[in-house]
């Protein structure tokens, strides 16, 4: 029973997480020679089970409203969907984006050959992982931005 309540659980999770660190290290950086502030940093994350790599089983959603949720047989763990996740939290902050560091990687779990499962793998699991320091540009340079 407790593994059938498990199961059940770990189908029905979200599968996107967005974490956040606030500890950032002090003093100024530069974004294409413009000077600010470390305001955080950022790590976003989804995943998702397919057959054959490429049939969605299910994955967690990207959709703004429906983060943290699942969504069953949608193509969502995408690099241009996590992008699109850490692009709304660099705009919710005021903030550009540094350091991007993107990570698409798929295993495969199941094949019907043992150690050919790569190649004729059944079910696969993909996940897509982005991380960014965010940062807010000085006023000084906003200003000579402004004046232009």
């Amino acid at each position: 029973m407790r593994q059938m309540a498990l199961l059940a659980l770990v189908l029905l999770s979200g599968c996107v997480s967005v974490q956040r660190a606030t500890r950032v290290a002090p003093g100024g950086v530069t974004i294409q020679g413009t000077p600010g502030t470390p305001v955080e940093h950022v790590h976003v994350s989804n995943f998702g089970y397919y057959l054959f790599n490429c049939i969605p089983i299910f994955c967690g959603n990207t959709a703004a409203d429906r983060r943290g949720n699942t969504i069953w047989f949608s193509d969502e763990v995408t690099l241009a969907k996590t992008q699109a996740i850490m692009v709304d939290e660099a705009r919710s902050r005021n903030s550009q984006m540094a350091d991007i560091q993107p990570q698409v990687k798929s295993t495969c779990f199941f094949g019907p050959i043992p150690y050919v499962g790569t190649t004729f793998g059944i079910l696969w699991f993909k996940e897509v992982q982005m991380s960014a320091v965010l940062v807010r540009p000085s006023t000084a340079a906003t200003a000579r931005k402004g004046a232009k």
